[in-house]
C-alpha cells in the first residue's frame, strides 16, 4: 500500500472550512479513512464532554482539528508559499 502526501497548498485548501468532515482530517493529517473517524469521534466526545451540541452530519469545527493535530499554520503558509516560487 501507498502512503499519500499532501502538500501544505492541499492542506491549507482542506482548512478553508468551517467544518471538517473525515475526508478533509485524512488530508490535513495525511492519514486514512479509519483513523480519520477516530480522530473525528474523539474530537466530538471532547466537544460534547465541554457541553457543546454538533451538527447531526459528521462533522467537527476545524478549529479542533487543527489544535489536534498542532499544526502551525503560518509554517504552513510558508511552505504553500514556496511550492508556488514566490
Amino acid at each position: 500500500m501507498r502512503k499519500k502526501y499532501y502538500s501544505a497548498s492541499e492542506q491549507l485548501q482542506a482548512m478553508t472550512s468551517q467544518w471538517a468532515d473525515n475526508r478533509a482530517i485524512c488530508t490535513i493529517g495525511g492519514i486514512g479513512i479509519n483513523k480519520a473517524i477516530k480522530i473525528r469521534q474523539e474530537i466530538e466526545n471532547k466537544i460534547k464532554a465541554e457541553g457543546y451540541r454538533l451538527p447531526k452530519q459528521s462533522v467537527v469545527p476545524m478549529r479542533y482539528v487543527i489544535d489536534y493535530f498542532n499544526i502551525d499554520i503560518n509554517y504552513l503558509k510558508k511552505l504553500a508559499s514556496l511550492e508556488r516560487g514566490n
